[in-house]
C-alpha cells in the first residue's frame, strides 16, 4: 500500500504531465492523442485524491490546526467569549501612516494627514508605528523607554536531518501484532528412476519457513508553551506543531537504521545482505572506490528485486559519487537527475542524514529494493496523534502539547537490500 508521501508524489507527475500537454498545444488545440493522455492524467489525479484525503485525515496534529485555521489555540479572530485566548484584530500600517505619524509629532499635534487615520484609537490617540527607532540617540532615559520592541512573526526555520527509510519502505497500517511468514530454505527435488518399488520414490523435502512479528512500540515527545506566547504570538502554534512533526520523523528515521529489534523497532544496518564488504578507502579517494563499488553491488542483488529497487545513503556520500564521476570522466555518466530526482545506474537515489558517513568500518550505501526488504507498521494510521493538557501546568500558566505514534520496522528480507561496506 503506498504511503501518503508516494501518493503525493504520484499525484503530482501527473499535475506536470497535463501542465506539460497543455504547455506544448499552447497555441493550437489538442490533438486526438495529446486529448486523450490529458484526460488519462486528469482521471489519475482525481483518483490519488481520493486516496491521498483520508490519510491526510489520520493525521491529528494537522486535522486539528486545519480546524483552527493552522493553529492549536484559536486565537485572533472568532467571538470574544468563545476564545481560549483572544487577541484584537490588528493591520499592517502603510508607509503614509509612518510619514503622517512623525509629521503629526514633529508639529505638536496640528498637522493631521490623510493616512493618520489608520492608526486612530477612537479616543483622540494614535498608535505608535512598529518600528526600531534609534533609542541610542540622548540615551536611555531620552528615549529608549518609549521605543517599541516588536517580533517577526515569521520563525526562521532550521533545516530538519534528511529521512528516507519511510519514504522508501513498504508502509501499513496496523490494528495489532502481526506475525509475518517467510521462506527460509527451498524445498528439493531429485532424479528418480522409471522402475518402480518401494526404494524408488520421489525425494520428500519440504521447504522450510519461520515468522517475526511486527509490532508498535510508543514514539512522542512533548513541549510546554506559555499562555501568553501562545496568545501573543500566533505563528508560534504553527512553528511547535512543525516541530514535532519534524522531531518525530528525523528520531524515527534513525531507529529503522540503526535499532536494536528488542523494544524498538530493527534498524537495516547490520541485517541486510553483506553486499560488498572490504572496499578500501583511502583519504584521497573516497568518492572513487564507492564509485566502482556501487557496479559491483548491482550484480550482488537477486535478479528478482531489481525492479523497484533504489539507493540510499547520506547526501554527502551521494555528492563524493558525484564528484569522482566529474574525476573519472566516464563516456557514459552513471549519475544522473531528472527534474529533483537524483538517479544513480538508473535506479532512483533517497537520501537520509542518519545513514553513516563515509569512514573506515561503515556501510555508507545500501541498494536494493526496500519495498520487499523492509516493512514499517504504523499502529492505528500513519498519523500523529496529539493531546493538549492544559491541567498539570495551569498554575503555570503553561499547556503541554504531546505528540505520539506508535511504529515498528522490520528487515522483511535481508536479501532483498545490499549493503557497499568500507573496509576497517
Amino acid at each position: 500500500m503506498p504511503n501518503l508521501f508516494e501518493l503525493k508524489k504520484q499525484r503530482n507527475e501527473a499535475l506536470n504531465a497535463c501542465e506539460r500537454l497543455l504547455g506544448t498545444n499552447s497555441n493550437h488545440p489538442l490533438s486526438d492523442v495529446d486529448a486523450q493522455q490529458y484526460e488519462t492524467h486528469i482521471a489519475t489525479v482525481h483518483r490519488l485524491t481520493a486516496q491521498i484525503e483520508p490519510l491526510e485525515r489520520q493525521n491529528t496534529l494537522v486535522q486539528f490546526a486545519a480546524a483552527n485555521k493552522g493553529r492549536i489555540i484559536p486565537a485572533g479572530e472568532g467571538n470574544q467569549s468563545t476564545r481560549l485566548f483572544p487577541t484584537p484584530k490588528t493591520k499592517p500600517m502603510s508607509e503614509g501612516y509612518f510619514a503622517d505619524f512623525h509629521t503629526f509629532l514633529k508639529s505638536k499635534g496640528t498637522r493631521v494627514g490623510p493616512h493618520l487615520e489608520e492608526g486612530a484609537d477612537g479616543f483622540g490617540g494614535f498608535k505608535i508605528p512598529t518600528i526600531k527607532g534609534a533609542s541610542y540617540e540622548g540615551g536611555s532615559t531620552t528615549g529608549e523607554a518609549v521605543v517599541p520592541s516588536t517580533f517577526d512573526q515569521n520563525i526562521v526555520e532550521l533545516a530538519p536531518v534528511e529521512t528516507g527509510v519511510r519514504k522508501a519502505a513498504m508502509v501499513m497500517p496496523t490494528a495489532m501484532d502481526i506475525k509475518i511468514g517467510r521462506k527460509t530454505g527451498f524445498g528439493s527435488v531429485a532424479l528418480k528412476a522409471e522402475s518402480g518399488g518401494s526404494t524408488n520414490l520421489f525425494t520428500d523435502s519440504d521447504a522450510t519457513v519461520e515468522n517475526f512479528t511486527l509490532s508498535a512500540f510508543m514514539v512522542g515527545g512533548s513541549h510546554k508553551v506559555s499562555w501568553e506566547l501562545l496568545q501573543d504570538v500566533p505563528s508560534f502554534q504553527a512553528f511547535t506543531v512543525n516541530d514535532l512533526l519534524l522531531a518525530q520523523a528525523v528520531f524515527e528515521d534513525n531507529l529503522f537504521l540503526t535499532g536494536t529489534g528488542s523494544g524498538q523497532p530493527e534498524g537495516l544496518l547490520g541485517n541486510i545482505g553483506a553486499g560488498i564488504t572490504g572496499v578500501t578507502v583511502g583519504s584521497d579517494n573516497y568518492g572513487g572506490e564507492l564509485l566502482q563499488a556501487t557496479f559491483d553491488v548491482l550484480g550482488t542483488l537477486n535478479e528478482v528485486y531489481h525492479p523497484g529497487a533504489s539507493w540510499l545513503m547520506s547526501r554527502a556520500t551521494g555528492v563524493a559519487i558525484r564528484k569522482a564521476q566529474s574525476v573519472a570522466n566516464l563516456f557514459s555518466p552513471v549519475w544522473t537527475r531528472v527534474g529533483s530526482q537524483d538517479y544513480l545506474h538508473g535506479y532512483p537515489v533517497e537520501y537520509s542524514g542518519n545513514m553513516p558517513a563515509i569512514a573506515a568500518g561503515n556501510t555508507p550505501v545500501i541498494f536494493g529494493n526496500f519495498k520487499l526488504g523492509y516493512v514499517i507498521g504504523d499502529r492505528g494510521g500513519s498519523g500523529i496523534s496529539v493531546k493538549l493538557l492544559d491541567q498539570p501546568l495551569a498554575t503555570a500558566g503553561q499547556l503541554i502539547i504531546l505528540a505520539y505514534c506508535r511504529v515498528d520496522g522490520r528487515v522483511r528480507r535481508s536479501e532483498a537490500l545490499q549493503g557497499i561496506t568500507l573496509h576497517t
